[in-house]
């Protein structure tokens, strides 16, 4: 894997550096950092601060949706390898994942979402020594009802633990409270203080302001949302991603305007934002613009070809103006993308009325559309 061409997203925030150092370290190597997730991601760093900041379930949604868009998790230790910033482990490597897991019994969730966050020395295949006997102490506090977030707060606290030696070093124990423990001879101890990779001086304020407003979201807390987006935008007005956050808040609020204006500027930060050109056709539907939907459906697609909602609701848009053959055409290649969802039924749906149209067409015997409408046309995909 390369930084040159890569689309990058940060999940949470780096202990290592802000935001704007990050950003400044991957544009020199030749490639691009957007905040939050969009389907033009190609890799998502899970930042330290991710862990220290949120819920278990917060961080499975955001991985989620990570994966869902099409990138590649790496870890924040992971992100600074890349960039050269960090050195390789020394340690004899030759495990793959699957003999980690199976040699240590750790689950394969929890041995995600502790790769995820750099317990491990190494955070890709192949593994080493030194990880499996982090992993099998991860194995035995999680058996003795510790949670995985807990083991990872207590790798991230400054101890003995370190980048060289990780866990291999030490021995944890399950605390009363189901915390962590270090153990240093016949002597338990808290494992507590600043965190491996200073922070920094500087608290990237912009980064910590978009996470809470991603947890607004989360709660459906759409004034919050807007609020809090409206002040990462002044903070930084030329942040795409900040931007489409903006409108989207707007857009559940019912700010159809506001929600138009901010996608336009989100255009002209970023022409290939296929997800603002989704909003945008959305936008003008409510309105009754259904040209200016047609051709701003175009555009997300023409910005990212395999863009499954876009592709449905053109063709879905495509059968209502009669043209038959491209709403066939759209539906079908929907179905390359997507076979098993409700979606995917509802374009199977709309491929069985356009065959009887034109059944019905055929036995008339005349080149005109029937004026007898057909059944219930498939559901429209709708924003959110």
């Amino acid at each position: 894997m390369t930084v040159k061409g890569a689309v990058f997203a940060i999940i949470g925030a780096l202990d290592a550096f802000p935001h704007r150092l990050a950003l400044r370290q991957i544009e020199a190597r030749g490639g691009k950092l957007r905040r939050g997730v969009s389907r033009a991601t190609t890799v998502a760093v899970i930042g330290h601060r991710l862990a220290q900041n949120s819920t278990p379930e917060r961080i499975a949604k955001r991985l989620d949706e990570a994966r869902s868009a099409g990138a590649r998790l790496i870890s924040e230790r992971a992100f600074l390898r890349l960039l050269g910033l960090a050195h390789e482990s020394e340690d004899h490597r030759q495990l793959s994942a699957a003999d980690l897991r199976e040699k240590s019994g750790l689950d394969p969730d929890s041995f995600e979402l502790l790769r995820l966050f750099d317990v491990f020395d190494v955070s890709e295949e192949p593994f080493g020594f030194r990880d499996l006997v982090a992993a099998k102490q991860c194995t035995g506090l999680i058996r003795d009802g510790v949670e995985w977030i807990a083991i990872v707060e207590a790798v991230q606290t400054k101890s003995p633990i370190s980048a060289d030696g990780g866990l291999s070093k030490v021995r944890l124990e399950r605390s009363e409270w189901n915390g962590v423990l270090m153990r240093a001879g016949d002597a338990l101890t808290e494992l507590s203080g600043q965190h491996i990779l200073a922070l920094p001086e500087e608290v990237d304020s912009v980064d910590e302001l978009f996470e809470t407003a991603r947890e607004a979201e989360d709660d459906e807390d759409w004034e919050r949302a807007r609020a809090l987006y409206s002040r990462c935008h002044a903070m930084e007005p030329r942040d795409p991603v900040i931007a489409f956050n903006l409108s989207h808040a707007q857009l559940k609020l019912g700010d159809l305007e506001g929600a138009k204006r901010m996608l336009n500027k989100v255009m002209s930060l970023d022409i290939r934002f296929a997800e603002a050109w989704f909003n945008l056709a959305a936008i003008a539907r409510m309105q009754g613009d259904l040209e200016a939907a047609w051709l701003n459906l175009k555009r997300a697609i023409f910005a990212d070809r395999d863009f499954p909602d876009a592709i449905y609701n053109l063709a879905h848009l495509e059968f209502e103006r009669g043209e038959l053959g491209e709403a066939a055409r759209h539906w079908k290649r929907y179905l390359e993308l997507d076979r098993t969802s409700d979606w995917a039924l509802k374009a199977r749906t709309g491929l069985q009325l356009i065959a009887m149209i034109k059944e019905e067409a055929a036995k008339k015997a005349t080149s005109a559309r029937s004026d007898d409408k057909p059944g219930p046309k498939p559901g429209l995909r709708i924003v959110g």
